[in-house]
């Protein structure tokens, strides 16, 4: 066995060449930068393909709120018109009369009233009293009879105007009993011009789908995809979830990354997609950057080792010339490599970073209590509030201030007073989520922050802050307690500095009311 420190057999002799080593040392520097930037690049492609998903998610619910509501209005005015006075008396000449009045120009073709049978007993675009086409009723208005609902119809060809159409039908009751099946007769030049609300960029695209799957409108090239059906993902993806994200082509074979939404009741689908070639236009620059750079450090450091070899191999030389005259006795000077330098600076860096790090929780923290001060709860508040806005989520704003505490301060003293403040703030804290966030904002004033809650929830935190600050204070006398006031997103407020006021009007009333309790 080899002592500690003795050379293995295995490598005497063996020598290295300098320069092979510093080439190979700036090779195993160059590699894992270059590296870590392709999984940057990675990283920001596939934050920017997250944030395409959200921005087409966020554009498909716009979208598809707007045509619910949209077809809502039309579902409104056909209910309206199906308790007219002539239908009721079956009056169907007057009701005739009635509804082609009630015509909306260009984008509703006509009114049709149908009886169980799906026959046409009445249409607006036939003089009444004139024979009615006797077939091309949509089957889906059956289900008017069968279920007393609205019905909505996918695409068809309407069997008088011979043009693309779309249907709703609602129940006609007369004593009781669903007689008819009114039904309005839409163009889908009407969902389209809806379409033209949303100012769309190059290489978006919104496309509105029936429940078959079936274009019904198109921001781009309407004329030509209107009554066909969608891409296959698109279609079977249709049926099974509300909302999806998909990578898609479009009829014209464009891939894009595209959000599907259904539109509320009727089952029907938004789809938004953009371009992939959006997003690799905005990749492909950073690209080519991070490769110029990657070349550039690598020539520069393979000539800083050619550079640094040379003065190494120099040192080594006049190490060596100087080791030859030992036998003669002259002095022997040799360089002097030092490396306290670097460790120093590597200790500089690290005293900064600590004395970085523990500035930066002072600025954002309370150096009583180690709460969140007022301006780590404001920016946390803020972003959370921003999210609940987004996502239609509540959220709560308790303010606490402390009952007696006046009297501790007074009678026991400021630092039994920074006690009992310390002792509160650990009492809220265990009285709120690990994900609620506790804020002192000066003296015995604390704010909670509570999210994802609603009503019930902020309630009952709130009464277990007022529960656990109630209980004595074993370095005071005093009755400490606590008044708590509550006030929440939406209902409250919908600002920040709105919702703080009204849970420290809350507070007041609280305290009013003879406090220890929550208002």
């Amino acid at each position: 066995m080899l002592a500690p420190f003795e050379s293995s057999p295995t490598w005497r002799g063996r020598s290295y060449s300098l320069k092979t080593s510093l080439t190979a040392l700036v090779l195993l520097c160059v590699v894992p930068p270059v590296a870590i930037s392709a999984w940057l690049l990675w990283d920001n492609y596939q934050f920017k393909l997250s944030r395409a998903e959200e921005q087409t998610m966020g554009l498909a619910r716009d979208v598809a709120a707007a045509f619910d509501q949209e077809l809502a209005s039309i579902e409104t005015a056909l209910k309206v018109l199906a308790t007219a006075p002539e239908l009721m008396r079956e009056d169907l000449a007057g009701f005739h009369q009635r509804a082609r009045e009630a015509l909306i120009a260009g984008s509703v073709y006509n009114y049709i009233l149908t009886d169980r049978n799906g026959r046409m007993v009445m249409n607006t675009l036939v003089p009444y009293g004139k024979p009615l086409p006797t077939s091309g009723t949509p089957p889906q208005l059956a289900a008017v009879f069968t279920t007393g609902n609205t019905v909505l119809t996918d695409f068809f060809i309407g069997p008088v105007t011979g043009k693309p159409a779309l249907a709703m039908g609602v129940p006609v009751r007369i004593q009781g009993e669903v007689k008819y099946s009114l039904n309005i007769g839409l163009s889908p030049d009407r969902l389209n011009q809806k379409l033209n609300d949303f100012k769309l960029t190059n290489g978006w695209l919104i496309a509105v789908l029936d429940q078959a799957g079936t274009i019904v409108a198109r921001s781009r090239d309407a004329q030509r995809f209107v009554g066909q059906k969608a891409v296959p993902p698109l279609v079977e993806a249709l049926p099974q979830k509300s909302e999806t994200h998909l990578r898609i082509p479009t009829k014209e074979n464009i891939p894009t990354f595209a959000s599907l939404k259904q539109i509320g009741k009727w089952r029907w689908g938004v789809v938004i997609g953009m371009h992939r070639s959006i997003l690799r236009d905005q990749l492909l620059p950073q690209v080519w950057f991070v490769l110029a750079i990657t070349l550039a450090a690598l020539l520069l450091s393979l000539l800083g080792a050619a550079k640094l070899a040379g003065r190494v191999l120099t040192t080594v030389r006049n190490i060596n010339q100087s080791a030859k005259s030992i036998h003669t006795g002259e002095r022997i000077y040799l360089p002097e490599i030092q490396f306290k330098e670097a460790e120093a600076v590597g200790s500089a860096l690290a005293k900064a970073g600590a004395a970085m790090q523990e500035m930066t929780f002072r600025a954002q923290h309370d150096p009583l209590t180690g709460l969140a001060n007022r301006l780590l709860f404001t920016e946390n508040a803020k972003r959370n509030l921003a999210l609940a806005q987004r996502n239609g989520q509540e959220l709560a704003v308790l303010a606490i201030d402390l009952d007696n505490f006046k009297l501790v301060n007074d009678i026991d003293g400021h630092a039994a007073g920074d006690q009992v403040l310390i002792e509160a703030a650990r009492r809220i804290e265990r009285a709120v989520r690990s994900s609620d966030l506790v804020a002192r904002l000066g003296g015995d004033e604390f704010l909670v922050l509570l999210t994802e809650t609603n009503t019930s929830h902020a309630r009952q935190t709130a009464d277990r802050i007022v529960s656990a600050l109630a209980k004595p204070y074993p370095m005071t006398a005093q009755a400490v307690a606590g008044s708590v006031g509550i006030a929440l997103y939406p209902a409250d407020s919908q600002t920040l500095q709105g919702l703080i006021h009204a849970a420290d009007h809350a507070m007041y009333e609280a305290k009013a009311e003879g406090r220890r309790q929550a208002s």
